[in-house]
C-alpha cells in the first residue's frame, strides 16, 4: 500500500514480556518522531493481550512494531497481523520465530559456515540428574576458558543471562531457574570484542550500518549495561581492519537473510583474538530507545532518528499474500 502522512499508523509496544518497559520506551520515541514529521494519524498503542491486537482491525492501516521479547518478537503478534491483513514492520512470522530461538539460529549459522560458540540446550529433564549432567557439560564447554554463559533459549536484551565461573555456581543456578517456562542454553565463553551489526532496509535493499563495538563497564553487555546511560562505551565505527570488517558484514548479512529477516534488525558477535567472528544472536526488533545500538549506528551513517523511523515505516508489508 501507499504510505502517506494521512495513513493510520499504530506504534505497537508494551506487551507482556520481561522487556515490556524497554518496549514502551522504544514505542514512545518512535511515536513522537512520527508525529513530529507529520504523520498526524499515528497512535501509540500499549498491548497487553491478544484481544488488543484483534481490536486493531479497521482502526490502523500500518503496525509499527516495537514489541520486544516473548509474544512480541517471536512471530505471535506478526501472525495475528497477517490474519487481519495489517502490514507491519519487522520480519515475517517464520523469520521472527526462528531468530527468537537462539539454538535454532545457531544451527542455521553452522550450516552456513558461520562460527558460533559451542553450547548445550538445557530443559526440565536435566534436573533429574543435575550433578552428573552439569559436570559433563561444564567440562565440555570450558576447555579454553573457565567460564560459561547461561541464557534463555527464547528471550532477549540479556534478560536472565549469567556469566558463570564455577561448576558449583552452574549447578546452583540451574536449580534456581524455571525450566518449565523456558529452555536455557549453556554456552562456552569466548573472550573477545563485543560487536554488533545493524541492518536497515532502504527502498527494498538491505543496508549495513557502521559496525559498533560495545565496551560495557559491567562484566558483559547485560540488561543494565544496555539500558543505563553511561554504563557502556560506544566505539563507532569499530576499529577493524578491512578484511575483518568485510567478513563481519558478510556474515551478518548472510545469517540475517538465511533466517529470512527483513525490514530492520541487529546481529551480535564476539570477535576473538584471531579475528574470527562468533555469532551470538539475531535481534529482529531491536530497541529504539535513547541508549539503543541501532539509532546510534544510523546516526553515524547520517540518518537522524526521525528519518530512521520513517525508513522503517516504509518497510512495512504483509508477508503472506
Amino acid at each position: 500500500m501507499d504510505i502517506t502522512k494521512e495513513t493510520k499508523v499504530g506504534v505497537i509496544c508494551g506487551g507482556i514480556s520481561s522487556e515490556r518497559e524497554i518496549s514502551l520506551r522504544s514505542g514512545l520515541n518512535s511515536f513522537n518522531a512520527l508525529k513530529k514529521i507529520g504523520y498526524k494519524n499515528t497512535a501509540l498503542i500499549d498491548i497487553k493481550s491478544p484481544d488488543d491486537i484483534f481490536n486493531l482491525k479497521n482502526k490502523i492501516e500500518i503496525a509499527f512494531l516495537l514489541t520486544h521479547g516473548k509474544y512480541g518478537e517471536d512471530g505471535a503478534i506478526q501472525g495475528i497481523l497477517e490474519w487481519l491483513k495489517i502490514p507491519y514492520t519487522g520480519s515475517s512470522v517464520l523469520a521472527s520465530a526462528i531468530s527468537m530461538d537462539k539454538w535454532l539460529t545457531k544451527l542455521i549459522a553452522r550450516s552456513n559456515n558461520i562460527s558460533t560458540p559451542k553450547g548445550q540446550v538445557i530443559n526440565k529433564s536435566h534436573k533429574q540428574n543435575i550433578s552428573l549432567e552439569m559436570e559433563s557439560i561444564w567440562h565440555d564447554l570450558t576447555k579454553k576458558e573457565q567460564a560459561v554463559f547461561l541464557k534463555p533459549r527464547d528471550d532477549g536484551s540479556s534478560v536472565n543471562t549469567f556469566k558463570i565461573k564455577t561448576l558449583e555456581e552452574l549447578k546452583n543456578k540451574i536449580n534456581s531457574i524455571d525450566l518449565n517456562a523456558s529452555d536455557y542454553i549453556v554456552e562456552e565463553f569466548i573472550p573477545g570484542r563485543e560487536l554488533t551489526v545493524s541492518l536497515l532496509e532502504v527502498k527494498n535493499q538491505l543496508k549495513v550500518l557502521p559496525v559498533l563495538e560495545l565496551k560495557p563497564k559491567n562484566e558483559f553487555y547485560d540488561f543494565e549495561a544496555k539500558y543505563t546511560k553511561g554504563l557502556t562505551e560506544f566505539i563507532l565505527p569499530a576499529k577493524l581492519d578491512t578484511q575483518a570488517l568485510k567478513e563481519l558484514e558478510d556474515k551478518a548479512l548472510g545469517i540475517f537473510t538465511s533466517v529470512g529477516c527483513s525490514s530492520f534488525g541487529r546481529v551480535d558477535f564476539i570477535l576473538d583474538q584471531n579475528n574470527i567472528p562468533y555469532l551470538l544472536e539475531i535481534n529482529s526488533l531491536p530497541g529504539m530507545t535513547d541508549t539503543s545500538d541501532l539509532p546510534a549506528q544510523a546516526n553515524h551513517a547520517g540518518i537522524k532518528y526521525d528519518e530512521l523511523v520513517e525508513i522503517i515505516l516504509f518497510s512495512a508489508r504483509l508477508h503472506k499474500h
